[in-house]
């Protein structure tokens, strides 16, 4: 029984490295959905469409790649803590993505890069107590007593080309399409006790005592048995999005569409049990497509202030039912952000540009078979553009509290700091001959 098993579930480490970037202690599906890595986006209410930048340039949006005539590369970092009630202090650093962009002709850019798509920060759990199995149900013909102890580990990355092109004076476009892959480590240690009942609490592993005719007799464990299975997936698919701007003196709109193709999943199960092992392989791929729908609105105050909204509608990641972690399949999510930037320019001439100013907040519904999890919280940031708006450093602090899925009842509050830097050179520009 998953909803059983989970109560007992006491999580005794957690630390991410790589890729790992999960804000909460997502044990379900392939991990927590990645929406976005660009700071300047995150700063303003976890967004994706926009960046409050002097070019209004969001690594995670393609329809406004175009808008800069550099070659561009950008890294992605960042620093995730999180807390519960019963387990505080738990934190992951991580590497986000990065990227590369460059003109391919006058309003044209075509870039690639690498990021994560769904992630489980590294999760080491332990059954809180020991289970029973009575003697009338044991093959054995005897009680038995066992816990379990989990370790999980990967996820999705993408390894994705962008194409972005401004077609008339006031709409743009662009295209990405994705490479996924990955691989996920579930290891699984079953141990099982034989018990044993005495009136004395020494000697073997004591795990519960019961009181009979004001007699009290003590539960022990002894002849411990432990049984390993280590489960390897390794994904493969594709997605493709494709997004629309519109932007005139005061107000800009995009949409954006994005479908996965079937995700293949091959999974490798090795059973260790006393001095044997057992391996088998086998290949599956979800039966249904997946897609997602973004609308997003920015209006422009003044020449160096807005507001944006965005609202995502992402149906549940189309994966083999049997590749789901602890058989949860992914969520749908429902979200919708709010976020504003003011920008402070410098009227000299000098080292730096621009200091843009960011906030917002965000509201998020993961909706699973068996009930709606939300997630709520708010942004702040800055970034400084400088040597001529070539360069770009990005700060942004993300804060928020969601319900938990792994530990039933509970709530995940969680911080994330993260920072991007963007540097642009004129490599691939056009030089007329004198």
């Amino acid at each position: 029984d998953v909803q059983s098993m989970k109560i007992y579930f006491v999580l005794i480490f957690i630390t991410g490295i790589g890729f790992s970037q999960a804000t909460g202690l997502s044990a379900y599906g392939v991990g927590e959905k990645i929406h976005n890595s660009d700071p300047a986006s995150l700063a303003l209410g976890n967004s994706s469409f926009f960046s409050g930048n002097s070019k209004h340039i969001s690594i995670d949006s393609p329809s406004s790649l175009w808008r800069s005539t550099l070659t561009r590369f950008s890294i992605h970092s960042g620093f995730n803590y999180l807390s519960t009630t019963q387990y505080p202090d738990q934190h992951q650093q991580n590497l986000t993505s990065f990227s590369i962009l460059f003109p391919v002709g006058i309003k044209k850019v075509f870039g690639f890069g690498l990021q994560p798509t769904y992630r489980s920060n590294k999760l080491n759990i332990i059954d809180e107590d020991f289970k029973f199995i009575g003697a009338d149900e044991s093959i054995t013909g005897a009680p038995i007593a066992y816990k379990n102890t989990y370790t999980i580990d990967g996820g999705i990355s993408e390894l994705f080309l962008l194409y972005s092109q401004k077609l008339t004076h006031n709409i743009s476009g662009g295209i990405k399409y994705s490479l996924l892959f990955g691989n996920q480590i579930l290891n699984d240690e079953l141990y099982t006790y034989d018990v044993q009942f005495d009136t004395s609490s020494s000697g073997g592993l004591l795990i519960n005592e019961f009181v009979d005719n004001e007699d009290t007799l003590y539960a022990k464990a002894n002849n411990g048995v432990m049984t390993e299975i280590n489960k390897h997936r390794k994904f493969s698919g594709s997605s493709i999005s494709v997004e629309g701007r519109y932007a005139d003196e005061k107000h800009e709109f995009v949409i954006n569409l994005m479908f996965n193709g079937k995700i293949n999943v091959e999974t490798t199960n090795q059973l260790t049990m006393v001095n044997s092992s057992t391996t088998n392989t086998f290949e599956n791929s979800a039966t249904n497509f997946s897609s997602s729908f973004g609308l997003g609105y920015r209006y422009k105050i003044l020449n160096n202030s807005g507001i944006t909204v965005e609202i995502h509608n992402k149906s549940p990641f189309n994966i083999p039912e049997n590749a789901a972690i602890f058989n949860i399949m992914p969520p749908g999510e429902k979200s919708i952000h709010f976020g504003s930037y003011y920008q402070i320019r410098n009227s000299k001439i000098g080292y730096w540009n621009n200091l843009n100013i960011r906030g917002g907040a965000y509201a998020k519904n993961l909706e699973f078979t068996d009930g709606v999890f939300k997630d709520v919280g708010g942004t702040i940031g800055f970034g400084l553009e400088y040597l001529g708006n070539t360069q770009s450093i990005d700060f942004a602090f993300r804060f928020g509290k969601k319900d938990s899925r792994l530990i039933i009842g509970e709530y995940e509050e969680y911080i994330s700091f993260h920072i991007g830097i963007t540097t642009g050179e004129k490599w691939f520009m056009k030089r007329r001959r004198k």
